[in-house]
């Protein structure tokens, strides 16, 4: 049963006959209707699912991340922003063969954009319990007032911890706190920055990995 929206002309939703119509982005889309096949899925279609499982897996943990480090690019390609994130994984993040792939966590980008970054020296450091990053301080407008977004995930533990907006570019250090049950694990840590006008952001830059 298919809805109609503002009329016929104005898209439907939902499925009539081998036709289907769905909304994304605004955009009214009209495809012909998916059929499940009957034929056991090929080894390159198990390996494309097996792909998007640990993509998936992976960025749902700081899903909330990527989405806003991600929204720009997704405005200008006309979908949505955790969908821009998955692809991008999908093509350079994950490595090895089918069926035993792997992230490759200096290639994983959890935020993307046309702020620079060049001369920012960033570094990361454990203290206790606690994460500092640092980085050269803008002096200079806009970018003096763009915030720092910061990431670390614990991949043994499945976990992440974020700061989504952080302290401004021209301050030059800002911490993150992290959880007592992380001691003793492996940290992937990324920094990104996000304007304060024109919500832009950079792209994302992998710091390395600290051990708690």
């Amino acid at each position: 049963m298919a809805r109609l929206k503002k009329g016929l002309l104005n898209g439907f939703f939902g499925a009539i006959g081998n036709v289907e119509g769905y909304e994304q982005d605004g955009q009214y889309i009209i495809r012909s209707r998916r059929i499940q096949g009957s034929q056991p899925p090929s080894e390159k279609q198990l390996a494309c699912r097996e792909k998007m499982r640990i993509t998936n897996q992976l960025l749902s943990r700081f899903s909330e991340f990527v989405k806003l480090g991600f929204a720009k690019p997704s405005k200008d390609r006309s979908f949505r922003a955790y969908s821009a994130a998955v692809a991008y994984q999908l093509t350079h993040a994950i490595i090895g063969s089918y069926p035993n792939y792997e992230i490759d966590y200096s290639k994983l980008r959890v935020a993307e954009g046309p702020i620079d970054t060049d001369g920012l020296s960033p570094s990361v450091s454990l203290q206790s319990n606690t994460l500092l990053f640092s980085w050269t301080p803008a002096a200079n407008y806009p970018d003096s007032t763009d915030h720092v977004m910061l990431l670390a995930y614990a991949p043994a533990l499945k976990q992440a911890v974020c700061n989504l907006c952080g302290a401004k570019r021209r301050i030059g250090q800002e911490i993150l706190e992290l959880p007592e049950t992380w001691q003793q694990q492996r940290i992937e840590t990324y920094m990104a920055f996000r304007g304060e006008i024109n919500r832009q952001c950079s792209n994302s830059i992998y710091l390395g990995s600290v051990f708690g």
